[in-house]
């Protein structure tokens, strides 16, 4: 008798275990599922409060060519939704369109207002006749163009603006190792580039291998050319393997131009 009580008692353990670990996960779904509640009702009722409607907006940056006038108007139509809801990130985009913004910075201030850092693009070269550009060739319109008139000079009827500007970029770091600086730069119908500099002398390019060009005109720069730069008119690097000088004949004697010649004719072969 008391061998078949053990018996059905030990068989009873394992059936009530079961029974409470049901019981646990049910109690616990249950509090998950009201603690989902709660937080979805609690966030219905407050969001309306914590969406409110964007009442300021804050401007900061040094600006000198956008008026805030300007940008008060663009944010009329680009400010969208409540203090939550606001895309930030398309509002961003939107603002960046303009050419004359570089940078965006914005962020949230409790309650209502929207604070917005812009950092101002800066006028790289003049484009053509009237126009300027900024660092990704973007034309820049300027009322005031005085100040600004000893920017280099990009000028061509055959490539857009930002693949002049790139081009720009490009010599004006290869340069960088001479000292010299570009003041104008030109592309013509036949595919070459010209560039003159700050120093007055002019240096054809031709249409490609730039990079070996440049290498071999800062060699001749560095070891010769650099003592005689005012004597320089123009340096030709449309070779394969070399360089040539032409000379500035109102500052040589024909002698000295023809003494130049013989040495400045000059191979890398």
């Amino acid at each position: 008798m008391m061998k078949n009580l053990k018996r059905y008692n030990n068989h009873r353990k394992p059936s009530l275990n079961k029974k409470k670990l049901w019981s646990l996960i049910s109690n616990y779904l249950l509090l998950t599922f009201v603690f989902i509640l709660l937080v979805f009702f609690i966030g219905a009722s407050t969001y309306p409060y914590l969406n409110q409607r964007i009442t300021e907006v804050s401007i900061i940056g040094d600006l000198n060519h956008l008026g805030k006038a300007y940008l008060t108007e663009m944010l009329k139509h680009k400010v969208k939704g409540g203090y939550i809801s606001a895309d930030l990130h398309r509002l961003k985009e939107a603002l960046q369109t303009d050419p004359w913004i570089e940078k965006v910075k914005i962020r949230r201030v409790w309650p209502s207002s929207l604070e917005i850092t812009i950092i101002e693009e800066t006028p790289i070269a003049r484009w053509g006749g009237e126009g300027f550009l900024n660092s990704r060739g973007k034309e820049l319109i300027i009322s005031d163009k005085t100040k600004l008139l000893d920017l280099p000079l990009l000028k061509t009827n055959f490539l857009t603006a930002e693949k002049m500007m790139h081009q720009y970029q490009i010599f004006s770091e290869q340069l960088f190792f001479s000292g010299l600086k570009i003041e104008e730069l030109e592309y013509d119908r036949a595919g070459s580039w010209r560039i003159s500099t700050t120093d007055s002398i002019q240096i054809f390019m031709g249409r490609d291998g730039f990079p070996g060009k440049f290498q071999r005109f800062n060699q001749a720069w560095l070891s010769e050319l650099r003592e005689r730069r005012t004597d320089i008119d123009h340096v030709d690097l449309r070779y394969s393997n070399g360089l040539a000088v032409a000379w500035r004949k109102n500052r040589l004697s024909n002698f000295e131009i023809d003494e130049y010649k013989r040495f400045f004719v000059i191979s890398f072969g």
